[in-house]
Order: C-alpha cells, then sequence, then structure tokens
C-alpha cells in the first residue's frame, strides 16, 4: 500500500497523461485513471530489482483507457441507445467505399510481407498495446534493437506506401 501510494505522488500526472491520451475525453480518462488506481492498491504485482512499478501502471492505464474507450464507442455508436429496428446513426460504407477498404487492407498486407521478420513482429506487437518494455520482455531483444526495427519497419512501410501511390513498384 506504501509502494502504491508513493508512486501516485511521485507519477499521478504522467499516468493521467497516459488516460487521456488514449480516451476520447477527459470524463473517460478520469474513470480509467480511477480503473487504474484501484487494480494498483488491489492487484499490484511484486516488482523484481529490474522490473517497473510504473511502466506496469502505465500499462495497466493504457489497457483501462482503451476498455473505457471500447465502451464508449459502442455506446456512441447506438449499440446501447438505439431502439429495435432503428437505423444505426452512421450507415455503413457504401460498395465504393468497402471496395476501397479492401483495396487498402490488401496494400498493406502486401506492405507488411516485405518488411523483416523482425519489423514485422515489432509492429504487430506496439499495434497489439504492448511497450518498449514489454515487447523487449517477449522477444529477448535490446531496447535498441525494438527502437531500431520499430523506426525502420515504419519506415519502410512509408516508402513503400509512397511508392505504390506513385504508380511504380518497389523494383524500380
Amino acid at each position: 500500500m506504501d509502494r502504491a501510494i508513493a508512486l501516485l505522488e511521485a507519477e499521478e500526472a504522467a499516468i493521467r497523461r497516459t488516460a487521456r491520451r488514449c480516451s476520447l475525453c477527459g470524463d473517460d480518462a478520469d474513470d480509467a485513471f480511477q480503473r487504474a488506481v484501484e487494480i494498483l492498491l488491489t492487484k499490484a504485482p511484486e516488482v523484481s530489482p529490474g522490473g517497473s512499478l510504473v511502466s506496469w501502471m502505465h500499462v495497466v492505464t493504457r489497457r483501462e483507457a482503451l476498455s473505457v474507450r471500447r465502451q464508449r464507442s459502442r455506446l456512441l455508436a447506438g449499440g446501447d441507445v438505439a431502439s429495435p429496428g432503428a437505423e444505426p446513426p452512421w450507415p455503413g460504407p457504401g460498395p465504393a467505399e468497402a471496395l476501397e477498404g479492401r483495396e487498402r487492407v490488401a496494400s498493406a498486407a502486401g506492405a507488411l510481407r516485405r518488411l523483416k521478420p523482425q519489423e514485422r513482429r515489432a509492429l504487430a506487437l506496439q499495434g497489439a498495446g504492448c511497450s518498449y518494455a514489454e515487447i523487449q520482455a517477449i522477444t529477448g531483444w535490446t531496447y535498441t534493437k525494438v527502437n531500431r526495427c520499430l523506426t525502420e519497419g515504419r519506415a519502410d512501410l512509408r516508402r513503400i506506401g509512397a511508392v505504390r501511390e506513385s504508380g511504380r513498384t518497389a523494383g524500380e
């Protein structure tokens, strides 16, 4: 309990920023922060000497904020509010938009296949919500390798996308 209070005194502002960054609004960020504090007070892990309770708390806060965000998005989409048989507040994409979306997904999948396996793995883990420290723990890589894989992977994706937009192939 003392560790939790000390952590909150020292890191509250940074943890609240994490909640705000992942939330739709300030109220949702406050809800996520409150949930994360409850988890901290009831389920805080014993941290090894190399571990960090601060990092753990940021991960918990981010996950709680994303959970609140999903709940709010469902509510705003009308899942809990719309009457049976009513049209959704935002109609789905038309045929042209759906085709364009499928083409973008196919293009992105092709671009991902061109990346190095380590870059794909690092980007997939980050896309799943893992922090640099979590990617390090999962892969056994150093911070530098994680950073390099993410940076080079994103740069390669941008380059591949720019080449496709200009109409050239990657070999040109």
